[in-house]
């Protein structure tokens, strides 16, 4: 018996080197050759004959000391072949992992390659940005379920590229509605959100700019003032520092009353009414 598990090692080993699954390996009632077998095709790359192996454990052998890491494998054998077919199936097999398994130890790296694998698909910003926000949100629920994990730091990293990302795709559409189209309070409303959802943006001085223009443009000059006072202020060394000042000192001077220290001049002092004389009976 023993002879007879060594030949079929032998022969699967064998298969595996040449890039396919070994029929009989696959047919073994031994989960440990199967594993052996999917293991070696997995360190070679050879990502279908992996997936095969898996597969099998997890079909035949669902009580497997190798069953979990068997999904675990497969998903990974998905993410490291890559492409966008393959990122979808390992979102899949990362989140079946993670709810059949939510103490194993590597559950909070399967939640963190979930996040990975939308990562890998993310767009540009001129681009449909769905990928890059359910990124976010995966990386989200990482450091809400696993506060310690040891992919915290890198998950914090991703959600601060995703937010970057986010913010420059709202930025880019803005624009696109003020340069192409003039469509001002379009670009209005794509400006004012990336001040309220992304504040950690990096070029938030430029959003202030181009809020306070087109405030302007619609003319909304009073409410322009406050965004251009906030990039001086907070951003001193932009370089659009200086058309900030001058938009404020054209707004000034068109409108005196909205100068610095200068209330809006008193209106005449209405005439009293007269009272009607109060006619008796």
């Amino acid at each position: 018996m023993k002879r007879l598990g060594a030949i079929l090692l032998l022969s699967g080993l064998a298969a595996c080197s040449s890039g396919e699954a070994d029929l009989a390996t696959l047919a073994s009632n031994s989960d440990q050759l199967i594993w052996d077998a999917g293991q070696k095709a997995f360190e070679k790359h050879q990502w279908e004959s992996a997936r095969q192996h898996f597969r099998r454990i997890i079909d035949a052998f669902p009580q497997s000391e190798f069953a979990p890491a068997s999904r675990l494998n497969l998903a990974d054998s998905h993410f490291g072949e890559g492409g966008t077919g393959n990122y979808i199936l390992a979102v899949s097999e990362y989140r079946d992992f993670v709810t059949l398994y939510p103490s194993h130890p590597k559950s909070d790296y399967a939640q963190f390659q979930t996040g990975e694998s939308y990562f890998k698909q993310r767009n540009g910003a001129d681009r449909d940005q769905s990928s890059t926000h359910k990124a976010l949100a995966e990386y989200e629920r990482l450091l809400d379920l696993y506060p310690n994990s040891p992919y915290v730091e890198t998950a914090r990293q991703r959600i601060k590229d995703s937010r970057q990302s986010l913010a420059r795709a709202e930025f880019g559409a803005g624009y696109f509605y003020q340069r192409t189209r003039k469509a001002y309070r379009a670009s209005v409303f794509r400006y004012e959100g990336i001040l309220s959802n992304y504040p950690d943006y990096d070029a938030l001085d430029e959003v202030l700019f181009r809020l306070g223009e087109c405030l302007i443009l619609s003319a909304r000059k009073t409410e322009a003032l406050p965004h251009l006072q906030r990039l001086i202020d907070n951003y001193p060394e932009s370089p659009r520092v200086p058309e900030a000042r001058k938009l404020i000192e054209q707004i000034q001077q068109a409108q005196p009353e909205l100068a610095p220290g200068k209330e809006p001049a008193p209106g005449p002092t209405p005439t009293p009414t007269p009272e009607a004389p109060v006619t008796g009976p």
